[in-house]
């Protein structure tokens, strides 16, 4: 066995993200905006937290009493995705929109780049929303009751305890 994945956040988040053209006036910290694009984008993804079981280690199995101590890591992002299906479930730009100059540039690379960009800082949320405190708890919780019922049907009881 490898991984047992004990929770599945479903994420759903709307994020505003601009990036801005500038230029840097020589010797000074000033710098003048002088185009940009805006994306507003519907992000929807998933992210599975889970334990990696390979890593546990056996403490003190008695076989006598049929019982033992299992430590485990704690458990961590396993995987995080956007959903990037064309289905309604899916992530959506809302609006992208030019800001200044840009309007005039030819070409569309820069409104690319920033549709790039707001997909990786929603990837990122997707990420961090594996790793709150409470999403953590909630996997050892769901590792340890299946970890229990499972050690329960052959006979044998388990602590479980968390490094």
């Amino acid at each position: 066995m490898g991984h047992l994945v004990s929770v599945k956040v479903e994420f759903a988040d709307v994020i505003e993200f601009t990036q801005s053209r500038t230029l840097d006036i020589p010797w000074s910290l000033w710098q003048i905006t002088y185009a940009g694009t805006r994306v507003l984008l519907i992000a929807k993804g998933d992210c599975l937290v889970g334990t990696d079981l390979r890593r546990g280690q056996y403490e003190a199995p008695d076989a006598a009493k049929r019982h033992t101590t299992l430590v485990l890591p704690t458990p961590t992002v396993i995987q995080a995705r956007v959903n990037h299906a064309a289905t309604a479930g899916g992530t959506r730009l809302y609006a992208v929109s030019n800001q200044g100059i840009e309007a005039l540039l030819p070409g569309d690379s820069n409104r690319m780049q920033a549709i790039d960009a707001a997909m990786r800082l929603a990837q990122a949320r997707v990420e961090a929303a594996g790793r709150t405190p409470e999403v953590i708890q909630a996997a050892k919780e769901n590792a340890e009751l299946v970890l229990r019922g499972s050690f329960a049907s052959i006979g044998w009881t388990v602590d479980v305890v968390w490094k």
